[in-house]
């Protein structure tokens, strides 16, 4: 098989992994960057989550049986990339002939062992009023709909939550369908995001009641002018994500397999990130191939192993298994900022950037210091898009203490005025000397924070006079698909990286690790939601 285009490789990976519709699978509401307006450090209980745990397999592992049209991805012998395809004969030798769906000027079809082989597997098992995601035949976007009945030709009719104008159901096969578990059990007091009706953003808010028609009624945080409560669907309705920092070893959680690596998983336990499930964490039995023991979109029950100070967490199946090293974190002094007037500045140094804020750690006038948390409705008045847009790991800020529980270890902090606006402002990086570097010039850097749409490293110039933070976006961190940056970088690795673009006006600078002729283009690029 010719190799793919790279503009396709990681389009055509995307696809094969949508197709991996499981039985069990559950996502949660996804909706436009947060704008919340307070921060509640209440851990959320196992029991809060929709799921069901899966139990893990032990002892002999069969090998994977494989029919003719079952759907697979496939490694391509030219490339040694992964495509989706098709088996489309067993040769009764071993192995299968592969039928690629998108040849792109290559052959075909190729002769492949199960080596080169995994399995796709599609839910059938649809009924009527399911709640699913899925793909219109005409269109290749994921929208929300419920399953409204059940075709004789294998596809099922979905009716679309909002059909914006087009067509009210589509037939669609199940292989461009997700089964979508939404959580109804909801309490009173329960503290909630949910997305707000005439702008569909998330934001804080407190159970009030269950209605009749299956929504709930919901006080806001900080109406803004706004109804105070309002009428939301479950499906727009979800628990705020568990900062990693307030977890701890021992805590259980129902989670979802996200991204399965030979050393291990990524699990989703509704926390800021996810945590690392290793492969020797799974059982108590040894596990040769996590692939006979795991699956995309899995549910897991799992327990904390270990929280470290970088901001990452492990995990593990085992009850009382611990990862090593896995400790209660010291308690914070937070004394000195108790009572501070909430209108004052204070200097603060950006720590680490997460999805609903930056942790900012503070310096007192009397040498005192501690983190806090800014949220990301605090960083400024108005929509923030993406906290990478306006802050930076390592930069310096002026942030107001707004709150402290001491009891909790936690501070909320705000880099708005008092009364609105943006506090002081801050100085943008001073990307002159990066300037004249040539594309074709190595600099030596390190990775100083890993996103999930890229890294962001420190470069220094070839005098070693200026040093400055660019992004390596995930296109150019090698060539061909990766599915995780944390499974290529760590923070605090040393790379060699390339200049790709620089604009001193907005203080932005784009980095690749990819040789220049491997490179399509050196473009930030905004993460897919």
């Amino acid at each position: 098989m010719a190799p793919r285009s790279r503009s396709q490789g990681p389009a055509l990976a995307l696809a094969a992994a949508a197709a991996l519709c499981l039985s069990q699978w559950a996502l949660t509401f996804v909706a436009p960057a947060a704008q919340r307006r307070t921060w509640s450090f209440r851990a959320r209980p196992s029991t809060a989550w929709p799921r069901v745990a899966r139990p893990v397999l032990g002892g002999e592992q069969a090998p994977v049986r494989y029919d003719v049209g079952d759907r697979v991805r496939a490694m391509s012998p030219d490339d040694e990339l992964w495509y989706p395809g098709t088996v489309d004969a067993d040769n009764g030798d071993g192995t299968f002939s592969v039928k690629w769906d998108d040849p792109d000027g290559g052959p075909e079809t190729n002769n492949l062992g199960p080596s080169s082989m995994k399995k796709i597997i599609i839910f059938k098992e649809y009924v009527v009023g399911d709640d699913v995601r899925a793909m219109p035949p005409d269109d290749e976007s994921w929208y929300p709909g419920v399953v409204s009945k059940t075709n004789k030709d294998g596809t099922f009719e979905v009716k679309w939550d909002d059909p914006d104008g087009g067509d009210e159901t589509a037939n669609v096969d199940p292989e461009f369908m997700r089964k979508v578990v939404v959580f109804r059990d909801y309490k009173p007091d329960d503290e909630v995001e949910a997305a707000y009706p005439d702008d569909g953003s998330m934001y804080f808010a407190v159970v009030v009641a269950k209605n009749k028609d299956g929504t709930f009624k919901v006080k806001w945080d900080d109406p803004d002018g706004g109804p105070e409560e309002s009428d939301v669907s479950p499906k727009d309705m979800r628990y705020p994500p568990i900062p990693v920092d307030s977890l701890e070893a021992g805590q259980k959680y129902m989670g979802t397999v996200k991204a399965i690596r030979d050393f291990g998983a990524f699990v989703d336990i509704g926390a800021a990130a996810e945590g690392l499930l290793h492969i020797s964490q799974v059982s108590e039995d040894r596990v040769d191939d996590i692939n006979n023991v795991l699956e995309d979109g899995q549910q897991v029950e799992v327990w904390v192993s270990d929280v470290r100070d970088d901001g990452k967490f492990s995990l593990t199946m085992v009850e009382g298994k611990s990862a090593g090293g896995a400790s209660r974190r010291a308690p914070v002094d937070l004394g000195p900022f108790v009572g501070l007037n909430p209108s004052d500045f204070h200097d603060g140094v950006v720590e680490k950037i997460i999805g609903i804020g930056a942790i900012v750690k503070v310096t007192l006038a009397d040498g005192s210091e501690a983190s806090g948390l800014v949220h990301i409705s605090q960083v400024k008045d108005g929509y923030v898009d993406r906290l990478e847009d306006e802050l930076d790991v390592g930069q310096e800020v002026r942030v107001r203490v707004e709150s402290v529980d001491e009891a909790a270890g936690k501070m909320r902090l705000s880099m708005k005025e008092a009364g609105g606006g943006r506090g002081p402002p801050r100085e943008k990086a001073d990307l002159t000397p990066f300037e004249s570097i040539t594309a074709d010039q190595w600099l030596d850097g390190k990775v100083g924070r890993i996103a999930p749409f890229g890294a962001f490293v420190s470069v220094t110039t070839p005098d070693g006079e200026s040093s400055a933070v660019g992004l390596v976006h995930v296109t150019q961190i090698k060539d061909g698909f990766v599915d995780s940056v944390e499974a290529e970088l760590e923070v605090g690795q040393e790379v060699k990286a390339r200049v790709v673009s620089v604009d001193v006006d907005a203080g932005k600078m784009s980095l690749s690790l990819k040789d220049e002729a491997e490179s399509f283009d050196g473009e930030e690029t905004e993460p897919l939601a």
